[in-house]
């Protein structure tokens, strides 16, 4: 289910409770613009990619931990806060520079589910 007002983001609802999210091993959600991971981050849990953009590795299985979620495939690190990649193998350095995932706000329903704060595509 989702929810547009013209003034803010779109809004899509899940059925995930946020206290099911941990930092450790994030959620996969299917949304109206595909496949998020819903990751723990602190106290709060924020929507990214559900894809490296390095080799489309399935950032829902990685680990996330310092505010940064790793990709299982090659190990490349992306800012839970950011989005921009922190670190890269040595010879990927230059296209780490240049690659980041999206990081989707996100709000709590009254039962305490998430709801992704999708911003403009």
């Amino acid at each position: 289910m989702t929810e547009h007002d013209p003034q803010g983001p779109e809004v899509f609802a899940t059925d995930v409770e946020a206290a099911a999210v941990t930092d450790r091993a994030p959620t996969l959600v299917e949304s109206p613009r595909g496949k998020l991971a819903l990751v723990r981050h602190g106290e709060q849990v924020v929507a990214i990619d559900a894809w490296c953009p390095h080799l489309d590795g399935p950032l829902w299985e990685g680990s996330s931990a310092g505010g940064e979620i790793a990709c299982p495939w090659h190990r490349w690190r992306y800012s839970l806060d950011t989005g921009r990649c922190t670190w890269a193998p040595a010879g990927d350095a230059e296209e780490a520079a240049e690659t980041s995932i999206e990081v989707h706000s996100t709000a709590l329903d009254d039962r305490g589910c998430v709801q992704v704060l999708l911003g403009p595509r």
